[in-house]
């Protein structure tokens, strides 16, 4: 009965969008002719070597990776999340305009602590990313867990 009464919400609603998807072509249309009744040229499409140098100009420098770090470990006290030890590797390639400092930190914390640890700091720097997230516990009853976490940095090499 309740996948019954699903269908028929869902069978309803479906024209309701149909309008609303209509609605929005139509407006999207009359955008466009406007913008082409005023003149106004449609943007030169950017070449894409010259998109790879702009994605590459708004990366940090390398020296930047300090500050980084500083505020890894900010972010892990304000959660309340120990980093008593990492591992960091320098990776360059020589050909690559990009450099990556890798960090790894075995950390011992409450889900809910490394969950907003690990957001806050892929929220506060855009030039980061989580590369690995391991989780163990020792039991189902406990409430600590065991957890590895591997960020990558990159940056621009000059």
């Amino acid at each position: 009965m309740a996948l019954l009464a699903a269908a028929l919400v869902i069978a309803a609603w479906i024209p309701r969008l149909d309008r609303e998807a209509d609605q929005l072509r139509l407006a999207l249309a009359a955008r466009i002719a406007a913008a082409s009744k005023a003149g106004t040229p449609p943007p030169a499409p950017v070449p894409v070597g010259e998109q790879v140098r702009e994605f590459i100009a708004a990366l940090p420098p390398l020296t930047q990776s300090a500050s980084d770090l500083d505020a890894v470990f900010q972010s892990a006290k304000r959660h309340n999340v120990a980093l008593l030890k990492g591992e960091y590797q320098l990776k360059q390639d020589p050909q690559a305009p990009l450099v990556t400092y890798i960090a790894t930190f075995p950390i011992r914390t409450q889900y809910g602590a490394l969950k907003e640890f690990t957001a806050d700091v892929l929220r506060e720097l855009p030039n980061s990313s989580m590369d690995e997230l391991r989780m163990t516990r020792n039991d189902a009853a406990s409430l600590t867990l065991e957890a590895v976490v591997r960020f990558t940095f990159v940056y621009r090499s000059t």
